[in-house]
């Protein structure tokens, strides 16, 4: 059964295309996830070598961290499936990205590596607590 799910899903994802206003709006909803992701890194970032510093919020520092890189894995994922829309939505707001899918395909398997990393490294912290 979830093979069958995993073929309709691959199918119908394959064969309906983004329009370009679908895409951009996609693409900046992620971005403003990713955007967000960022500033509550900043915000609840901590020294986790720091004595001082509560474990709990060691922890909290951990999971924004995490979030982040969810959310760039989010953000890979989305512009990797879509790549030709992602290309001509480049090209229509005239900018500069000479990059191709086997950069973006690069850049994501290192992000789904340390967001691996990261949340194994959050369940450690998780169970210090």
């Amino acid at each position: 059964m979830k093979l069958l799910s995993f073929i309709l899903l691959f199918i119908s994802s394959s064969c309906f295309a983004l329009s370009g206003d679908e895409f951009d709006q996609q693409y900046r909803h992620l971005n403003g996830e990713l955007n967000k992701a960022v500033i509550n890194n900043m915000i609840y970032s901590r020294d986790y070598d720091d004595k001082e510093v509560p474990l709990s919020e060691k922890l909290e520092s951990k999971s924004k961290w995490c979030d982040l890189t969810k959310a760039r894995v989010n953000l890979l994922d989305f512009v990797i499936q879509n790549f030709s829309a992602y290309k001509t939505w480049v090209k229509q707001n005239n900018l500069d990205d000479d990059s191709n899918l086997d950069d973006f395909n690069k850049f994501h398997n290192n992000q789904q590596k340390s967001y691996i990393g990261c949340q194994l490294n959050l369940e450690e912290y998780r169970l210090k607590m």
